[in-house]
């Protein structure tokens, strides 16, 4: 798949079509490695946008970007994201039946990621520099894959919930 192309629509696509039926458990496990897949995958471009960008050349400028950009992924994946794992959670946990994989989930969820991902081509359409495409795509990278714990956590409360029961 050529690198433009925005691999999110065919997941939507997928999720939407696959004649299956999952278990709250089950959505919950697909959100987070949803959640975390997309941190790593944009983590790893925004390490590949600054390698490639010209501050490897100024390493002070360098530490500087990488480390604003992990500070504020930190906190918006704290603060921000994480509290939509949390709503995420607490929306899944709602459901009595099976659900279409989709649910995962909400429209104002995929919404915001569509979103994400807009920004993400524009940046790529209107060739951005690597410079200012590396921090960015490292923040929202560490944002996701600190808020994807709030799953993690989650899978504990469950185990420890089920145990004292």
């Amino acid at each position: 798949m050529p690198n433009n192309l925005p691999i999110m629509p065919f997941i939507v696509a997928l999720l939407l079509l696959l004649p299956i039926r999952l278990g709250v458990q089950s959505l919950k496990k697909l959100a987070f490695t949803l959640w975390l897949v997309g941190g790593i995958v944009l983590f790893i471009r925004g390490t590949n946008f600054l390698v490639e960008s010209s501050a490897i050349q100024n390493i002070p400028l360098l530490a500087g970007l990488v480390a604003v950009s992990l500070a504020i992924g930190f906190g918006k994946g704290k603060f921000v994201l994480g509290k939509t794992s949390t709503k995420n959670i607490e929306r899944l946990n709602q459901f009595s039946e099976p659900q279409k994989p989709i649910a995962v989930y909400s429209v104002r969820s995929w919404i915001i990621i569509a979103l994400m991902v807009s920004i993400s081509v524009a940046l790529n359409i209107f060739h951005v520099e690597n410079i200012v495409r590396g921090p960015i795509n490292l923040g929202i990278g560490f944002a996701l894959i600190i808020s994807s714990l709030t799953y993690l956590k989650s899978f504990s409360d469950t185990k420890a919930t089920a145990v004292s029961n």
